[in-house]
Parts: structure tokens; C-alpha cells; sequence
């Protein structure tokens, strides 16, 4: 389970529950696939997309997906949303452009793409409705618009790089020490999030405290346990990845 679902699992008693502690990513990243529930692909903060071609889309597809026809994809590049870190769930009635839609968006640089397969079937199957004609649709001019909604404790990327390399905040990495060895944010201070109780008296109480870890789990708990302790704190939901070199990617 996630470390979240950990921590929810020990305050309901569990003694030794186990932390897949690489996540969804690492998961996706081994080339296993995903499942989205129908709740978010209705009603979630995700970008849908129709491989189809028009006339098919137009007798019934997903409500807010886009119509972007798989032989036409590689010239809607500038039309994916400006954050590379969207969401993107590609779906179509053909396995096979899914998961050649999947590899073309990821080389654009894209780190959240999803091949939705069987996503009709599993919309109608959940007892939801098509929605017939024509679908939206995105170009040069008018491209694809996404934004990050912010949860409660959640600091921006934005903000957060910007204040990184300043003296505004003190940033908690709660990940594992062989996790930090291998790269971390400049001015980050190791903390792994199984120790952050007992290592309170590392953590000053007149700086705002951002926790971060991997994918955003860990730092969550961090950012929960720190709230109770009453420091002025909140987490970096987004996953990231930390060179040696201090060189860094967030999205």
C-alpha cells in the first residue's frame, strides 16, 4: 500500500503493514498498467483524450474528453496543455493506438500519461452515459488548458522552487537516507518520515517548513505529523527526481 494508506492502517490498529514506497510511478515506469476509477475520469482534474476518428466519436464518447484522431496526434503537440505534468488519459477502441498515443505524448515530455484501455466498456459498464456529437476539440490557437488544483497543506511547484534557494522555507526531505544519497534538493535536510517524531528538535519552529518526498505520499504524513506538532508547514504533492548534482525535475 501507499504510505498514506500505511499510516491510516496503523492508526487503525494494523501493526506491520507493508509500504510499496516507489508508488504508482515506479509501477507505470515497469510498464504494468493502470486502472483509473470512473469517478475520476468524470469528475477528477485530468485532461481526456478521444484517439478516435471524428465520425465515431460523434455517435458517443467520454463527457469532456478531446477529439484528437490518432493518425493526425503528432500535429497536435503544441495543442497538449503547457504543464507537462497533466494528467493525460488517452483512450480508443483500438489497444494498439493507445499504446502508440502513450509512447508519442511521453516523448513530448509528458511524466503523467495514461493508455486508458477498454474505457468505453468500462464507462458504460459503471451505468454511465455516452455523450453523442461533436466532441471538443483543441488547436495552435485555442490548446488543450490545464492547471494544478492545490489540496489543503499542498505548496505549488511554482512557489516552491521559487523560495527553494531562498532563506523562506526549510525543506524536509522525508524520503529514505539511500534516497537522498542518490540526489536531493539543494539546502534539503534528510529526514526520513519513520524518524521525523523522534527528530523534531532537527526541524526549527521559526521557519516555514515544506516536507517533500518522491511522489508526495510520505510528505503528506510529514506535513500531517508536523501540523500537530504546530509548525508552520506545508508538503510538495508532485512527483520529482534529484540528481547528485543538484540538478533537479518536478511535475
Amino acid at each position: 500500500m501507499s504510505p498514506k494508506s500505511a499510516g491510516l492502517a496503523v492508526k487503525w490498529g494494523h501493526k506491520t503493514p507493508l509500504v510499496y514506497k516507489d508508488g504508482l510511478p515506479s509501477w507505470k515506469k515497469s510498464g504494468h498498467r493502470t486502472v483509473p476509477t470512473m469517478a475520476h475520469i468524470a469528475k477528477g482534474n485530468v485532461v481526456i483524450v478521444d484517439l478516435r476518428d471524428a465520425k465515431s466519436v460523434e455517435k458517443g464518447y467520454i463527457p469532456r474528453a478531446y477529439t484528437v484522431p490518432f493518425g493526425e496526434l503528432e500535429d497536435y503537440e503544441d495543442a497538449f496543455p503547457a504543464a507537462y505534468g497533466a494528467p493525460i488519459y488517452l483512450y480508443s477502441d483500438k489497444d494498439e493506438e493507445v499504446s502508440a498515443a502513450t509512447r508519442i505524448v511521453k516523448d513530448w515530455g509528458y511524466k503523467n500519461v495514461n493508455g486508458f484501455y477498454g474505457a468505453l466498456d468500462a464507462w458504460i459498464s459503471s451505468g454511465r452515459t455516452l455523450q453523442q456529437g461533436p466532441a471538443l476539440t483543441a488547436s495552435d490557437d485555442t490548446p488543450i488548458f490545464w492547471e494544478k488544483i492545490l489540496g489543503d497543506g499542498e505548496i505549488s511547484i511554482t512557489d516552491f522552487t521559487k523560495s527553494l534557494h531562498s532563506e523562506l522555507i526549510f525543506v524536509v526531505d522525508a524520503r529514505t537516507p539511500e534516497e537522498y544519497e542518490s540526489g536531493h534538493f539543494p539546502g534539503s535536510v534528510s529526514i526520513p518520515l519513520e524518524l521525523m517524531k523522534s527528530r523534531l528538535s532537527e526541524i526549527p519552529k521559526d521557519k516555514f517548513i515544506v516536507v517533500h518526498c518522491k511522489t508526495g505520499g510520505r510528505g503528506e504524513i510529514g506535513y500531517r505529523l508536523l501540523k500537530e506538532e504546530g509548525y508552520a508547514v506545508k508538503f510538495l504533492n508532485a512527483e520529482c527526481e534529484c540528481d547528485p548534482s543538484g540538478e533537479y525535475n518536478i511535475w
